[in-house]
């Protein structure tokens, strides 16, 4: 069973560039905040796309992560680019900035990898990090009656993989509903069902599937 750390040794699970989302999240956030300098904390941050792309806009960027070797890629990166940012070795269910607070915060492809209850205090700690105004913005795996779910369900949602490159590693998939609750105290911008429909697939084909699976993009104000 590979942890995080392992898989961050291997160049197939290290994503080189940012999303398009995230500097549009980030120019949205400039123009909120004119005149300031942004702190943007980006919670999972693996090996750091977008903790490099924060900073390389200007923002004080910050990044947080369980792996090990994912923080030491990204000293790596920095340090090419001549670019800073704090970094801190941490799971997501631990707050490493019990000083600082945040304009933005950003967690893509990450927080549905663990159990309800420590997704749920994941998302706490980052409205209780943020200044009023401030915004978070995810990918969260989607799950409608009938997609596919792999693994042992270990908790209603939750599947362990049990084949793969990510066996071991637990997903969460949320409904319409289960995503409204986890971002029930906050104000939703906006919250966008992504759906893949998959028409003629050979079989096993997610084991090459190089496209997007169901997911949520989360846009949402404290």
């Amino acid at each position: 069973m590979p942890t995080w750390n392992e898989l961050f040794l291997d160049e197939k699970f290290i994503e080189v560039l940012p999303q398009p989302a995230i500097f549009h999240f980030i120019k949205n956030l400039q123009a909120v905040f004119p005149g300031q300098r942004l702190k943007i904390w980006d919670q999972c941050c693996g090996a750091g796309r977008h903790c490099v792309l924060a900073a390389k806009m200007g923002c004080d960027s910050y990044g947080s992560d369980i792996s090990e070797n994912g923080i030491a890629h990204l000293k790596k990166l920095l340090a090419a680019e001549k670019l800073s940012a704090e970094l801190r070795l941490s799971d997501m269910t631990v707050d490493p900035w019990k000083s600082e607070r945040f304009h933005g915060a950003i967690c893509w492809d990450a927080i549905h990898h663990n159990t309800l209850a420590n997704v749920e205090k994941a998302v706490e700690i980052i409205y209780d990090r943020l200044v009023d105004g401030g915004m978070f913005i995810a990918s969260i795996l989607a799950g409608r009656e009938g997609s596919a779910k792999r693994g042992t369900e270990i908790e209603k949602d939750t599947f362990v993989r049990d084949e793969g490159d990510e066996s071991g590693v637990p997903h969460h998939y949320f409904d319409e509903a289960g995503i409204k609750r986890l971002f029930k105290k906050w104000k939703k911008v906006g919250l966008l069902e992504n759906v893949v429909r998959q028409v003629e697939v050979e079989k096993d084909f997610y084991k090459v599937n190089p496209f997007p699976s169901d997911k949520w993009f989360v846009l949402v104000k404290k």
